[in-house]
């Protein structure tokens, strides 16, 4: 039997059921010559870097320790050898992954400038979602893809470490930060490994300058806002793009949608407006899913939707002056080639974090 657009809505559905289980994948850059007989390496217990700790140095197989910390999905280690540049272990992890958290254990500038450019061009450009965490580059990176620490120094519980310097800190919100997903917010979220951090002078002022900054709060150390580089807003990337687990859900939305596109649509459908309409449907039902679990708003309309000008614009281009002139029923029928032009609007829920709860006593 032939398949069906209708076996669409199962996968989107079955997408909904699991995605506040999924959460994120660390990947973790390390330069050691230990062992050079491999690149990459997944870990996700302590139990299975057990068996690995001889490929590191102490040092190295510490972070990993601290990316486990936070319980990501998994660890991804990219090993590179010392005399390498960060470029070479950024091209594996762009030949072996299309998502993930990625940081790097470095006191260089120029290394985290790096991972910064690479991030803004695997998301703006390749449409990827891979997000970076990384501190003090040169310029601040103003990107809702990279999260930037604010903290010059941490404080960790075990005397060996003692205080260090924050770029030491990164394997660890590594793997906080992903193991965050969409189920909970980032703000307010403990980092056990710490027994204390240094606070910027101003700590609003500096989450304003779009770095996320750490606080010393009941004896802990909690993250103050759960919050990006993004500090400048537009029409298209609003405040709530600034916040880590918005754009954490917009991500494994975005990639839900083009997997099912991709393995369940793709080549398989004519490109008109029946089978768009059915696709536009079974996006819309995923929606609802995700209503039902708490990531959008079930009090919003979200919904998707054909594109109406950016499909008219094409055609525009095409050569086809008179779509300058159709109504929207016109445009929509005229699908373009082979492309699908849709658009959605959605609102997603973001954890509680400021309360205004006047109370009166008598």
């Amino acid at each position: 039997m032939a398949n069906t657009l209708p076996n669409i809505n199962i996968l989107f559905k079955q997408r909904a059921a699991t995605f506040t289980q999924r959460g994120g994948v660390a990947i973790l850059i390390l330069k050691d010559d230990t062992d050079k007989n491999f690149n990459t390496a997944e870990y996700k217990t302590l139990t299975d870097l057990e068996l690995d700790e001889a490929k590191y140095t102490p040092t190295n197989l510490q972070y990993i320790k601290d990316a486990l910390l936070g319980k990501p999905s998994k660890v991804v280690v990219v090993r590179v050898d010392v005399e390498k540049e960060v470029t070479d272990a950024l091209n594996i992890v762009k030949s072996l992954y299309t998502s993930g958290w990625v940081t790097l254990v470095s006191e260089t500038k120029a290394d985290h400038d790096t991972l910064v450019s690479w991030t803004k061009t695997r998301r703006d450009t390749d449409k990827k979602t891979f997000k970076s965490i990384v501190y003090d580059p040169t310029t601040t990176p103003d990107h809702e893809g990279v999260v930037m620490l604010g903290n010059t120094k941490v404080t960790f519980k075990d005397n060996a470490r003692g205080q260090k310097d924050g770029y030491e800190f990164l394997p660890t919100l590594l793997g906080y930060i992903a193991s965050a997903g969409t189920d909970i917010g980032t703000t307010y979220m403990v980092m056990e490994n710490l027994k204390s951090v240094l606070e910027p002078d101003n700590v609003n002022a500096t989450i304003q300058e779009g770095k996320l900054v750490l606080i010393n709060d009941e004896n802990v150390v909690k993250i103050g806002l759960g919050a990006n580089s993004l500090t400048t807003f537009t029409t298209d990337k609003k405040e709530d793009f600034s916040l880590i687990e918005v754009i954490e859900a917009k991500d494994l939305i975005t990639d839900d949608i083009r997997s099912i596109f991709k393995n369940s649509y793709l080549g398989k459908y004519k490109n008109k407006l029946d089978n768009q309409m059915l696709f536009i449907g079974a996006v819309n039902t995923y929606f609802t899913g995700l209503a039902g679990r708490d990531v959008l708003d079930s009090e919003f309309e979200n919904t998707s939707y054909i594109n109406i000008e950016a499909q008219r614009q094409a055609w525009i281009n095409s050569g086809k002056a008179e779509a300058k002139e159709w109504d929207e029923a016109t445009v929509k029928r005229n699908a373009f080639k082979r492309k699908l032009f849709l658009a959605g609007n959605i609102r997603i829920l973001t954890s509680m974090t400021d309360v205004d709860f006047p109370i009166t006593l008598e």
